[in-house]
């Protein structure tokens, strides 16, 4: 039985074996189940697994064997390129639909950038890895470690027999004061989060080995500097009651500096009502109709930007109902059909479509 206590590794091996763009294997293989996806549009788990394996003989070098068919979608869900709904149809997420379209246009600077932003995404336990019972953001906390750790790295035993055991915030403060997880507590050897995860990071460069340990690779090291320097290590971790987008929303205020005045520029320019519904009355809160700000592009996405997305012209005065709706509604569609109407000079002047708008705001 598995340990549902460690972190796992998706699938059945490394989603990149080589660099990006060059042709390999695990490569050719990724690449295609992203393609056969966005191909359908949206495919149900059923047809994915009754015609994968033939479209992978036809288009990449890849021969019949006894692999499970759902391995090779999971570690794409597991990163965060995929999503799966409750009826069991996959498609691209906004991340995976952006990363294939410059993975043709063999932009692979840009490629590997959303490879590091959605690992940040990832998280233990997922729709990739339901049956771990962890509650923590394994790629924040491995490169929070790297960070910390810019002289000497991390050593391949240091990652394989205690990182991967990591489960608690304490687990953390044990390594602030030692240095090492020695005391913590495992069960049987397991290394294929090392050999699969790890060393797949090493190929496609956002990770580099040197004399045996591993280190930030150069070209990605200020990226990871902006998303992991100020984060605390309580944000590496999460409870049950907290979805994913609020989560993300928290986090990007350790991130990014925001400017209390333009939430009430905004206010001011849409006269205190709730631009969904201008009879949304609330109540007068210091003489005015009280509503609140709200980023309609989420701050959380300002890592997949270079646009400042803490801009006057991103932020709209909703009513607390509305802004909960957006937040935690079920059907968020028809709210968000009738924002991005609303924002549409600024969504159009940053070639964010209907469907971009709708996709951040869906919580795995």
């Amino acid at each position: 039985m598995a340990n549902v206590y460690r972190w796992q590794a998706p699938g059945n091996g490394k989603i990149f074996d080589k660099p990006l763009g060059e042709v390999s294997y695990m490569n050719s293989r990724t690449i295609a189940v992203l393609k056969f996806v966005l191909e359908k549009v949206k495919v149900s788990q059923a047809e994915f697994e009754r015609e994968i394996k033939a479209y992978l003989e036809e288009n990449t070098d890849y021969e019949e064997n006894n692999s499970t068919p759902a391995h090779f979608f999971r570690p794409l869900l597991f990163l965060g390129f995929l999503k799966i709904s409750s009826s069991k149809v996959l498609e691209l997420t906004l991340e995976g639909d952006k990363f294939l379209y410059f993975y043709e246009r063999q932009e692979y600077k840009k490629c590997k950038k959303y490879i590091l932003n959605q690992l940040d995404n990832s998280k233990y336990p997922s729709i990739a890895t339901k049956e771990i019972k962890l509650q923590l953001f394994p790629f924040r906390i491995l490169f929070k470690l790297l960070l910390s750790e810019l002289e000497r790295g991390l050593s391949k035993e240091f990652i394989k027999e205690q990182l991967i055991y990591l489960k608690s915030y304490d687990d953390l403060v044990l390594y602030e004061k030692s240095g090492n997880l020695e005391k913590i507590a495992k069960e049987q050897e397991y290394d294929k989060f090392y050999t699969w995860v790890v060393n797949s990071l090493v190929n496609i460069e956002i990770l580099k080995k040197k004399n045996g340990n591993y280190f930030i690779a150069d070209d990605i090291y200020a990226d990871v500097e902006t998303l992991y320097k100020n984060l605390s290590f309580e944000s590496l971790f999460f409870g049950d009651e907290t979805l994913f987008c609020q989560l993300d929303g928290k986090t990007a205020n350790e991130r990014y500096k925001r400017d209390a005045r333009l939430i009430q520029d905004a206010k001011v320019r849409d006269n205190f009502t709730c631009q969904i519904d201008k009879t949304h009355e609330t109540f007068i809160s210091k003489g005015v109709n009280y509503v609140e700000g709200h980023h309609v592009v989420p701050m959380f996405q300002q890592k997949n930007y270079t646009l400042n997305l803490d801009d006057v012209d991103n932020i709209l005065s909703l009513c607390p109902t509305c802004h909960r709706e957006i937040h935690s509604g079920d059907n968020k569609g028809d709210i968000l059909s009738k924002i991005y109407k609303i924002q549409l000079a600024f969504m159009s002047q940053n070639s964010i479509s209907s469907e971009d708008l709708q996709k951040m705001y869906y919580c795995a």
